[in-house]
């Protein structure tokens, strides 16, 4: 149920998540230490809400203490604390109404706070925010301004707080939704292939220092797989650049329909893919990469046999499997590296492969794993 909900808001996926919580995080302690002092020293007026009032400074206080324990949290973990996340973004909106209504005669003049503060939600997360703190926003208006006095009273202010809320969305929520398509139009133009809608370089790096993180919870191995397309310059160059376009997409969706669902790919160059695996068994995380990596070749031989017969084109494939307990300290240059590496030895073997044959000694090179804790390479390959 909680999972369905995170899924239709989606705050947690925003982009720089971390750091921008933990902003977010230090100011809620600003705002509630100023708020707590103020009114510890605001006199009860005797109204309806004078209890409201009084547990005001001691709300206010703990929500201070909530809020850096919540920055300390993301701190050390940045994926932590989706659950907080979205309980602070319905308590946000609900403690500044609480403040407002408690004690009006010193913040009914920052009432347009509320506003900036359902505005910037769905800046930051989108609509669905900026439409979740205005219902909470509007529900607890609705229940605690007919008994604050002052508010009764003042019906000017009370209804500039009525029209302010009625307009926010109306006028927002159009602008916030288009600045946010035209956003992701941007971000998709800066992180994918134009050509066959994988992500680039840039979004593999993403998607390889979030799964390292997760590898690192979950005590299991992931796999960089690279590879690129032998001969293929081959085809440009006899059938034009529209035939080997139309082979890049081939292979594409031929690897996108058979290689396991949750695994990332993306194209880094001409003829270059890479293959980002998780959730590999520690010990037989290379046995398993390895018959990822030949599967790809198999894809790879098979869809451009269907698109361009002569040059043969085949997948040279290397791999590079990583433990954070092995080799903590990697990065995504280093990584594929590696795997640049193995591919390369690939490349190698694959050539004396084929001079062997035509020596009457027939051979098929395996795809090269690479592993820091193999000792053995054995009859598979393994380095």
């Amino acid at each position: 149920m909680l999972a369905a909900v995170y899924a239709y808001f989606g705050a947690h996926r925003v982009d720089g998540r971390g750091p921008h919580e933990i902003d977010r995080a230090i100011q809620r302690v600003i705002i509630s230490l100023a708020v707590s002092l103020v009114t510890a020293w605001h006199e009860d007026d005797g109204g309806r809400l004078s209890a409201l009032l009084a547990a005001l400074p001691g709300l206010s206080l703990g929500y201070a203490v909530l809020a850096l324990a919540y920055a300390w949290l993301i701190r050390r973990q940045p994926q932590a604390g989706v659950g907080a996340q979205y309980a602070f973004l319905v308590a946000d909106p609900l403690l500044t109404v609480l403040a407002l209504m408690a004690a009006p005669a010193l913040l009914a003049p920052l009432n347009v706070f509320l506003m900036v503060q359902i505005v910037r939600c769905g800046i930051r997360y989108g609509v669905r925010t900026l439409w979740l703190a205005w219902g909470v926003s509007v529900l607890a208006s609705a229940v605690l301004l007919p008994l604050s006095d002052f508010w009764v009273l003042a019906q000017p202010l009370t209804l500039s707080h009525i029209a302010m809320l009625l307009i926010t969305p109306l006028l927002f929520a159009p602008l916030i939704a288009s600045l946010h398509r035209s956003t992701l139009e941007l971000r998709r133009a800066a992180t994918s292939d134009p050509l066959t809608g994988l992500g680039n370089r840039r979004m593999l790096s993403e998607h390889l220092a979030a799964a390292q993180e997760r590898s690192r919870r979950q005590g299991t191995a992931l796999a960089l797989i690279l590879f690129d397309l032998d001969r293929f310059k081959a085809v440009n160059d006899r059938h034009g650049h529209a035939q080997g376009d139309a082979l890049l997409l081939r292979v594409t969706q031929s690897l996108q329909r058979g290689l396991r669902t949750g695994d990332y790919l993306a194209r880094i160059g001409g003829d270059e893919f890479v293959l980002l695996a998780e959730g590999l068994s520690p010990v037989e995380g290379p046995l398993q990469a390895q018959a990822m990596a030949a599967k790809i070749a198999r894809l790879v031989k098979e869809a451009a046999r269907e698109v361009c017969p002569d040059p043969a084109v085949t997948a040279s494939v290397g791999v590079h499997c990583w433990l954070a307990t092995d080799a903590p300290g990697l990065d995504e240059s280093e990584l594929l590296n590696r795997a640049d590496q193995a591919m390369y030895r690939h490349k190698r073997a694959a050539r004396e492969a084929q001079a062997g044959t035509a020596a009457g000694d027939p051979t098929s090179p395996n795809p090269t794993v690479t592993n820091p804790t193999a000792t053995d390479p054995g009859p598979t390959g393994l380095t």
